[in-house]
């Protein structure tokens, strides 16, 4: 009886002991049955007043009706280097799901070849959805000389044709690149900037010659009057009076285009992760969404999870196919 009363206390004491060490396991499994429970920080990866603050902003607002749990999302911006001091923030952030951002696509994959590579792994973040999608397009100021393709390439073998840009991780920094080598046009990027909106007010001032972003961003600023499109990196520009992919001879720059991705910290746990896919989806389809989007000249483009993990799979593709101007 005695051995049977000690081998019961033995058990009961490395029951104890497992269910102790086990106990730092609940909070993690309560946290994704309860998620979310406070507030949601959106981050913006530049200094805001752009398109990827207008993006996180909408979404921010209509996203909570679609959360598990109705908790405020609030749009953080984090400006720097192109969108790395953003990225860098979102590695090393708890992967708890409070703390998610957009990043610049195919852009930020660049930054491994720029003078100081990101200290970023980019592949070990969790790729929660993908928002939208739109070409690429090439500005001046309202008052520059430069009235179309020719004349920048006329100029250009004068001297280089300096251009605006957030960085050397930004998706407006490859775009610049790869226009500037198909079309064998000298250039020069000047950096530096914290975001899209001060690199165009560079071109309307005349600090630069021109500035490469989405068509998106551009035409917003365009209706101002202070800088004008010429280039489209389209097929087909829809834009009167401009140069296309097509009318230059240089069709592959139709495959640029700027992705709008959101990611979270590297480890997201799956319950978590589908529940944020799930809302940012579901908001991508509210009819109040969609019209601010054609509004804002923007295109919608949604993808789970899952979809956006093949996007950047092949987007990464593409920036290999042009690595030899990144490393120029």
């Amino acid at each position: 009886m005695l051995k049977t009363l000690q081998i019961s206390r033995r058990h009961l004491l490395q029951a104890g002991t497992a269910i102790a060490a086990g106990s730092c396991l609940l909070p993690h499994f309560a946290k994704a049955d309860t998620f979310p429970d406070k507030t949601i920080s959106f981050v913006v990866p530049d200094s805001g007043g752009g398109s990827f603050d207008a993006y996180v902003r909408k979404f921010a607002e209509y996203m909570p009706q679609y959360l598990p749990h109705k908790v405020n999302v609030e749009p953080l911006p984090i400006p720097g280097a192109g969108g790395q001091a953003a990225a860098f923030q979102i590695q090393n952030a708890p992967p708890d799901g409070y703390f998610i951002g957009m990043l610049n696509v195919p852009g930020i994959f660049t930054s491994q070849f720029g003078k100081k590579p990101s200290k970023t792994n980019l592949d070990s973040l969790t790729w929660v959805a993908n928002l939208g999608r739109e070409g690429y397009g090439l500005a001046v100021s309202k008052d520059s000389p430069i009235q179309n393709i020719a004349d920048m390439q006329k100029i250009a073998a004068t001297r280089p044709i300096t251009f605006s840009s957030t960085g050397s991780g930004s998706t407006d920094n490859f775009a610049t690149r790869v226009f500037s080598a198909s079309l064998g046009i000298n250039f020069r990027i000047v950096t530096g900037y914290t975001g899209s909106a001060p690199t165009m007010v560079a071109v309307a001032r005349g600090d630069v010659d021109a500035t490469v972003h989405s068509l998106a961003t551009l035409q917003s600023m365009a209706k101002t009057g202070l800088i004008r499109i010429i280039f489209s990196f389209q097929p087909n520009s829809g834009i009167a009076g401009i140069d296309d992919a097509m009318s230059v001879g240089a069709p592959t720059l139709s495959e640029i285009y700027q992705w709008r991705p959101v990611v979270a910290p590297p480890n997201l746990p799956q319950p978590i992760l589908q529940a944020l896919s799930d809302a940012l989806i579901g908001t991508a389809w509210v009819p109040e969404v969609r019209d601010w989007a054609q509004a804002a000249g923007t295109s919608l483009f949604p993808l789970d999870y899952r979809g956006v993990k093949k996007m950047i799979d092949q987007q990464k593709a593409l920036i290999d196919q042009w690595k030899s101007v990144l490393k120029a």
